[in-house]
């Protein structure tokens, strides 16, 4: 059996894979009756010369391979006939039924199986350092650098040590594994976490954090007048989280950043009036006028609202997201799949 390793097409760039260099050598030792193949990719985050390296076929196609693993789905137009083919978080799904008959292929599904906490993680980290760059320009307080300049979450956690913060108060939404990310970040920079209730009555002389579950509007009134900052993940597990002008004008309302860690699930933030990107990461927003200012307006929130945070850090998220797939699925191919993991994991 031969194994495709595809090359991610899709933009925004992602240069993330589904093996390293390092798994897919293992691979090919655990199971000597396997090939694999990669496509050649000048933008993924493992070279080809690291895959040659290690013995691995590095090939301008591999669409003669039997089964293609990629991370983004591909569009229908490029799918081969006759081939099975992996993605995590299939859209292939809409092929009408003479285009599934026509092409023959299988479709699979990763994240029937697979954990993508790790993923996940890297939205909140990454949405979290962002919120405290756009802090640091906003009061020209420190400069961090964009999260693109760094190769790994270690050389970024050398920065956070550095900045001297006022006491802050930050508050945080978001599933567990998002806001597992925002936690790596405080931890960086020695932020404490309290309960709601101490958040909301206390001052402190040092930056605190608080993670709350309500994300009603009513129930983010109180946030709103004692947070300098907000990290949200505004579709929540599909209940949208209600930050709405009103809140936003209001006399007493304190925040200064907002930081919305999916853009592009809603507007329910009314602070997001649009997706920015990690090469201009940050606009203002005017709440009396509802509409974008420059950031350094005395009246402005500042809003970093990038969507796809998930593909920064793409070595560590990589062989994190490979681990899973060699030990949960690849063995199924092998050793006569007793558990049913391929059948649970294909959409068609």
């Amino acid at each position: 059996m031969k194994f495709g390793i595809l090359k991610e097409i899709n933009e925004p760039m992602d240069r993330r894979v589904v093996f390293s260099p390092a798994l897919l050598e293992q691979l090919q030792d655990d199971f000597s009756q396997a090939q694999f193949e990669v496509e050649s990719s000048s933008t993924r985050i493992f070279t080809d010369e690291e895959y040659t390296a290690k013995g691995i076929a590095v090939v301008a196609d591999a669409t003669n391979c039997d089964v293609l693993m990629g991370i983004n789905p591909i569009p229908v137009a490029d799918l081969a006939p006759n081939k099975a083919y992996f993605f995590l978080g299939t859209t292939t799904n809409h092929l009408n039924d003479n285009e599934k008959r026509e092409l023959k292929v299988k479709v699979y599904d990763y994240l029937v199986m697979i954990e993508t906490n790790s993923f996940q993680n890297t939205i909140g980290l990454v949405g979290a350092y962002n919120a405290f760059r756009a802090f640091g320009i906003k009061f020209e307080l420190f400069k961090l650098p964009s999260v693109t300049t760094f190769l790994d979450q270690s050389s970024l956690f050398t920065y956070l040590k550095r900045p001297v913060l006022p006491p802050l108060k930050i508050t945080v939404i978001g599933t567990e594994a998002i806001v597992s990310g925002v936690k790596v970040i405080m931890k960086a920079m020695k932020i404490k976490e309290v309960s709601e209730d101490e958040f909301l009555v206390k001052n402190y002389a040092q930056a605190v954090f608080t993670v709350i579950e309500n994300v009603d509007s009513n129930e983010l009134a109180p946030f709103t007048k004692v947070s300098d900052i907000i990290i949200a993940d505004s579709q929540m597990e599909g209940k949208a989280v209600v930050l709405s002008q009103e809140l936003l004008n209001a006399k007493d309302c304190k925040l200064r950043v907002v930081a919305d860690l999916h853009p592009e699930a809603s507007n329910s933030l009314a602070c997001t009036l649009r997706q920015s990107s990690q090469e201009e990461t940050f606009y203002g927003y005017l709440p009396n006028e509802n509409r974008e200012v420059d950031v350094f307006h005395p009246a402005a929130i500042v809003v970093t609202a990038v969507p796809n945070l998930e593909v920064e850090f793409p070595r560590e998220s990589s062989e994190a997201f490979g681990k899973q797939v060699l030990e949960q699925i690849i063995p199924a191919f092998f050793k006569g799949d007793p558990q049913g993991i391929l059948q649970k994991v294909k959409v068609y």
